[in-house]
Formats: structure tokens, C-alpha cells, sequence
């Protein structure tokens, strides 16, 4: 999550230059370019005739759906390659450090990880925002204002890092003491770390918008080798937990660095070659009026608001079952680490899905065939470690961990499949988002709100935790499914 083919804004990952078909009950969206739709048969034609007319749309129909889903797979597959690649990484310093740790280390890097997941959520709002902000620009002929826009969200970004930063290095003991962790060490670092991230989360939002596929499935790439690399080298140095966290900020900040040079590099994606064109008056119509700041406030606040909560679905088990039985944490995260794999991996999908389903919007086209491709590549991992787990889960985790990490084997099956769904309510919460819709909030909100106590119901123990992970995260799938066939409905008939 090595370098791939550039995915251009004219290829098939960019709206298709459409051909409106004649408006009606009969009429099902746009066409390729180059279709053309046949002219009515004259009132006098025979029904041969008019049957073969029938047949030829219904064919150039299926043509344009082929070439729409061709085209999501080919926008796809380069950050699904990224993301493969860098969570084999990940996984490989998992199962080097699981190696060279106690389990009650390894159980305190796993609720650091969390943390960094939970502090780091919020810039996928961020990413939100900026997409929808962008992509409407796009649209209304008003690019040069990015630059300056850009510039003026990064000065507030790096205050802002630095202040969590000092708020995370005075508030470090007493987290470590909710949490029981071992000590404080690594805390301040992985809260650091999730800030600088949302940092990032801007620049990658620019990566996006501009089609720039290559240059941000890259990006993955850097922050994976450098976490990898200075993960393993601190921890078998003995710096445990400390270690671990000090290898996630190096890999955060050595993304940010690239994707700024990157940037830096390619001006229109900053749209700095469209600053020097800007509308004068008297010279150009006047654009349409950008939404209203209020306006994109609360799309960015309800951005926020929903990744934070997927980032508490994904890490509310890890973080309960460590503090309710930090003997047995271990072993939990021994299965939590390759099960959450889903939902990184649906994370980096939603990084094509987002721009994707914003463009379409304004169109007022749906996006569900790029949201079939993000979810048809999801299936593969999902499908192959559902089948692992149902097979032989303790020679699974005995060969990955060491026979030290089974204790927790039939938790495995369970809580693959509930991030396998809630892999799922991620692509669907971003194609929701993209679309300006804030219905999911209430759904995600319930279910975190009926979670937590289910979970502390549990006690502690990792089968009973597992399943009733599955129960939430499979009634939250379905219901933000139903939200997105809704959505598209709404969108096909505006």
C-alpha cells in the first residue's frame, strides 16, 4: 500500500464523455463516448424493426456498463497492488517483533497501533474535504483559488501537529495508566504520529483529485519501507513498544516529505498554473458561486464525525480487551493484526473510490460500478483469510506468532469476518460522503453507542469479544448498503 502505470484524467477512471438518453420511464443513465443512441422507429414500423432497435440499445447498454467497470478495475488495482505490498510489509514486522517481544509488549504495541487509528481517522475527513471542495472547483472553473487555499491549510495543519504534540508528551502518563500499559514510552510518539497524519491526508487528497494513482500508490510504498525498516531495527535494539511507535512517526513523516516533493513537482495538481490565468473582471463571466463556508464546514464535520466512529469500530475491541484482561492481549492481537488487514486494505480502496463518486456526482451519475470494483478486490484477502481461519486457525497463528499466540485461535474466524464487514462500511461511509450524505452518522453512532457495553459484557474474553464484534459490524453493513442503493436512486433521478 512497484510503481504502476499513471492512470491519466482521460482514461476510463475519469468520467466518460456521456450521451444523455431520451428522457423517460425507459431511460437508465448515459452512454460511452462514441455511442449514439438509435433514433425512435417511425410511428408506421414493423415490429421487426422495432425490436431491432431495442436489441441494439440493450447491447450498447451492456457495452457501456463492461467499459465503466473495465475502467474502475484499471483506476483500482494500482492502489490495490500498493496496499497489498505494504500490508505484507506490515505484516512481516508484525510477525518479527511478535518474535522478539513478551506478549505483554507485543499486546501494548497493538493498543498503540489502535491509538494511532483512532487520533489518525479524522484526516480521512480531512481527505473528504478536500475532494469534495476540489472536484467542485473542478466543475465551477475555479482552480486558482487551490493554491492559496492549499498553502493556507498547511500553515494551520503544522501548528496544529505541534500542539498535539506538546499536549501529547504532558499527557502521556496518564494514558498509559487508562490503558494499562507497561509505561508510557511510545505514547506521545504514536499521538504525534496520528496528527502528522492527518497532515498528510491533505496532501494525498490532492494526489487524488488530480488522478495521480502512481504517484500516490508511491506513497504507500514510502510510508511502508520506512516504518518497516526502523520498526524492526528499534525494537531488536530493545526498545519495545517506544520502538514501534517511533517507526510509525518516521514512516508518517517520511510519506509527508515525498508526497510534498511530488507535489512540488507537478503544479497542477496544486493548480499553480491556473493561478496566473484567473478570471479578471471584464474579461471572463464570473464563475458560479463556491459553496458557502458554513456549508463545507458541515460536510467536513460530518466527515470527521463518521471516520471517527469507523476508527472506534475498528479498534474499540483491541482497546477494551486490553484493558479488561492484559494478560490475554497478546494473544488477541495476534489475531486482530491480520483480520484488520480488511480494513486497511478497504482504506486505501476508498482513496479511488472517494474522487470517483464526487466527479459522478456532479454529473448526477452514480459511481456503483466503481464501488462493485473496490468491493470485488476487498472479497480476495477477505475470501482467502475467512478460509484460513475456518480451516486451521491455530496452525495459522502457531506458524505466524509462535505457539506462544493461539491461546485466542478461536476468536480468529469471527472477528475476521466482522472486519471483513466493516471493510465494507468503510467503502460504503466514503461513496456516502463523496455524495454529501449525512444520514450514515446515525447509523455509525448507534452502533459504536451499542458496542462499547456489549463489549465490556464480554469481559475480557476474546471469542465473546469476536462475536459480538460480528453481530455490530454485520447489522452496520447492511444497513449503510441499503443507505448506498438509496443514495444512487436519489442521484439517477436528480
Amino acid at each position: 500500500m512497484a510503481a504502476v502505470p499513471a492512470i491519466s484524467r482521460s482514461t476510463a477512471t475519469s468520467p466518460l464523455p456521456t450521451s444523455p438518453l431520451p428522457t423517460g420511464t425507459r431511460a437508465t443513465g448515459p452512454l460511452a463516448a462514441g455511442a449514439t443512441v438509435a433514433a425512435p422507429a417511425p410511428a408506421g414500423a414493423g415490429t421487426a424493426e422495432r425490436a431491432k432497435d431495442g436489441w441494439t440499445l440493450r447491447k450498447r447498454l451492456r457495452q457501456t456498463r463492461g467499459v465503466r467497470l473495465r475502467g474502475a478495475l484499471r483506476g483500482a488495482v494500482p492502489l490495490a497492488l500498493a496496499g497489498l505490498l505494504a500490508n505484507v510489509a506490515n505484516m512481516g514486522v508484525t510477525l518479527i517483533i511478535a518474535r522478539a517481544m513478551s506478549t505483554r509488549s507485543y499486546g501494548a504495541v497493538a493498543q498503540l497501533i489502535a491509538i494511532f487509528f483512532v487520533v489518525s481517522m479524522p484526516g480521512s475527513a480531512l481527505l473528504v474535504g478536500v475532494v469534495r471542495r476540489i472536484t467542485t472547483w473542478q466543475h465551477n472553473g475555479r482552480l486558482h483559488l487551490l493554491a492559496e487555499w492549499v498553502d493556507r491549510v498547511r500553515r494551520v495543519g503544522v501548528a496544529t501537529v505541534l500542539v498535539v504534540a506538546v499536549l501529547a508528551i504532558i499527557g502521556r502518563g496518564y494514558v498509559a495508566r487508562e490503558l494499562s500499559l507497561p509505561g508510557p514510552g511510545g505514547v506521545a510518539e504514536i499521538i504525534t504520529a496520528g496528527a502528522a497524519w492527518c497532515l498528510l491526508c491533505v496532501d494525498r487528497g490532492l494526489l487524488q483529485c488530480a488522478r495521480q494513482y502512481r504517484a500516490l500508490a508511491t506513497n504507500l510504498l514510502v510510508d511502508a519501507v520506512v516504518k518497516t525498516v526502523f520498526t524492526i531495527g528499534l525494537v531488536l535494539v530493545g526498545l519495545d513498544e517506544s520502538g514501534a511507535a517511533i517507526g510509525v512517526l518516521l514512516g508518517v513523516l517520511a510519506a509527508l516529505a515525498h508526497v510534498r516533493w511530488t507535489l512540488h513537482r507537478n503544479p497542477a495538481a496544486m493548480g499553480r498554473d491556473r493561478a496566473a490565468a484567473a478570471p479578471t473582471a471584464g474579461t471572463d463571466s464570473p464563475a458560479p458561486p463556491d459553496a458557502a463556508p458554513a456549508r463545507l464546514a458541515v460536510e467536513v464535520g460530518a466527515a470527521l464525525v463518521a471516520l471517527a466512529l469507523l476508527g472506534l469500530l475498528q479498534n474499540v475491541d483491541m482497546l477494551l480487551q486490553g484493558r479488561l484482561a492484559p494478560d490475554r492481549s497478546g494473544s488477541y492481537a495476534a489475531v486482530s493484526v491480520p483480520s484488520k488487514v480488511i480494513v486497511l486494505a478497504a482504506v486505501v480502496l476508498a482513496g479511488f473510490l472517494l474522487p470517483e463518486a464526487a466527479d459522478r456526482r456532479h454529473l448526477g451519475q452514480h459511481a456503483l460500478h466503481q464501488l462493485g470494483a473496490t468491493i470485488a478486490i476487498l472479497l480476495v484477502p477477505a475470501a482467502g483469510l475467512l478460509s484460513a481461519a475456518l480451516i486451521a486457525p491455530d496452525k495459522l497463528l502457531s506458524l505466524a506468532f509462535g505457539p506462544r499466540f493461539t491461546d485466542a485461535s478461536g476468536a480468529l474466524l469471527p472477528l475476521a469476518a466482522a472486519m471483513t464487514c466493516l471493510g465494507a462500511t468503510v467503502l460504503f461511509t466514503h461513496y456516502l460522503l463523496a455524495l454529501g450524505e449525512r444520514g450514515v452518522l446515525l447509523a455509525l453512532a448507534l452502533t459504536a453507542a451499542a458496542a462499547v457495553p456489549l463489549l465490556l459484557w464480554a469481559d475480557g474474553s476474546p471469542t465473546a469479544t469476536a462475536r459480538v464484534d460480528l453481530a455490530c459490524q454485520a447489522t452496520l453493513a447492511v444497513v449503510t448498503g441499503l443507505s448506498v442503493l438509496a443514495a444512487a436512486r436519489r442521484t439517477a433521478r436528480a
